[in-house]
């Protein structure tokens, strides 16, 4: 960049220099004379050419001089836009640091579930629940759906818990049933976020035939699920004693209690899927509460939006299309699908159900319902 600049200084002068020829000191004057007028215009016309030269030559390192500044002012912008960006990494980093090593992570010191103590001072207990801690935290994407997916159940849940004065710690039952998965389906053929199987299904309220399965509806299975485990702990006085149960059935639980003559959960011998239950509950409020202590950072906008709807009950003479439904709110089919997932089929079969519509689309419901009516009993 200097030596360009120079190289101009150098060319000016010498223009400069060039320009000054014609006005050279008199004795100079006198020896043009005595040469022949031809000679003089020739001397003038090549003067002439070199003097074109050295502007050509100016302007041309002038020209590049400014592409230079150019290409500089847009270095300099870029460098900034970089300094602004290294800036809000660093913030990112300060306040959601990377995560360590499993081997950083500890256990908290005191742990309660349900407002009952897990007694890690027994060193079997403590190696129990620090094999789901360290498997919890080996699988971090499980855990980050945990935390998205929570931020779309857990409101609705823990209303419900609060409303029937129960523990909000059995919010994180659904954590080790389903993953808060809605279409969970197990082996042995539990279904739904709080995984019923058919006949305690039933029992509780949700209906299972042909075209209605009321274990994938959310809201009917969440309310039947608190109902069970109040059953439970009104039977059994312990809330681990009862997440048990919840896992294994209160018959196995009742017929283990009575052989072994122990009703807490950390001393029953029990099948190793339920000795592990309550121990991954546990784990699953430890990372949920906290989940920045261990590692597992998510902004605000990166969590999955609470799940509403307008839910109505509906009697159904003949069966109702749901394509029909979607047109009448003017949504797509899908969204009205994926908030009924208990309606398995392309129609509502006829009888009393409950349905969940899009929020703030139960008058549009209503309206469009009555005439469908009106129309489907004039045929």
């Amino acid at each position: 960049m200097m030596k360009r600049v120079g190289t101009i200084l150098i060319i000016s002068i010498l223009l400069i220099g060039c320009a000054s020829l014609p006005f050279a000191t008199k004795g100079a004057a006198q020896v043009v004379r005595r040469e022949g007028a031809a000679d003089i215009n020739d001397r003038r016309f090549e003067e002439m050419d070199s003097f074109k030269h050295s502007i050509f030559l100016l302007r041309s390192e002038i020209d590049l001089l400014r592409k230079e500044i150019l290409r500089l002012n847009s270095l300099e912008r870029s460098l900034h836009d970089a300094r602004s960006e290294i800036a809000n990494l660093e913030d990112q980093l300060k306040s959601s640091p990377p995560r360590l090593s499993l081997t950083t992570y500890r256990l908290p010191k005191e742990v309660f579930l349900c407002g009952e103590r897990v007694p890690l001072e027994i060193r079997t207990i403590w190696e129990n629940l620090d094999r789901e801690f360290l498997q919890s935290l080996s699988s971090e994407a499980q855990v980050l759906l945990w935390m998205k997916r929570a931020r779309r159940y857990f409101p609705h849940i823990e209303k419900m818990l609060k409303n029937m004065g129960l523990p909000d710690d059995l919010k994180y039952l659904t954590i080790t049933e389903s993953s808060l998965w809605p279409y969970a389906v197990s082996s042995s053929g539990a279904a739904g976020i709080w995984q019923f199987i058919p006949s305690t299904g039933e029992k509780y309220g949700m209906k299972k035939n042909k075209g209605v399965d009321e274990r994938f509806d959310f809201f009917k299975a969440t309310e039947g699920a608190l109902a069970y485990l109040k059953c439970l702990y009104d039977e059994f006085r312990s809330w681990t004693v009862a997440m048990a149960a919840y896992n294994a059935g209160e018959n196995r639980l009742r017929k283990e209690i009575q052989l072994q003559g122990v009703q807490d959960y950390f001393s029953l011998d029990l099948p190793l899927q339920t000795e592990r239950y309550v121990y991954k509950i546990a784990v699953a409020k430890i990372l949920l509460s906290d989940p920045k202590q261990y590692g597992f950072c998510l902004e605000e906008k990166e969590l999955y939006d609470p799940l509403q709807a307008d839910r109505v009950q509906i009697e159904l003479a003949q069966p109702l299309p749901i394509i029909e439904i979607a047109r009448g709110l003017g949504v797509f089919y899908k969204e009205v699908k994926e908030l009924n997932l208990h309606f398995s089929e392309e129609n509502i079969p006829p009888g009393t159900h409950s349905l969940n519509l899009p929020p703030g689309t139960s008058q549009r419901f209503w309206a469009f319902f009555s005439g469908w009516k009106r129309v489907s009993e004039g045929k």
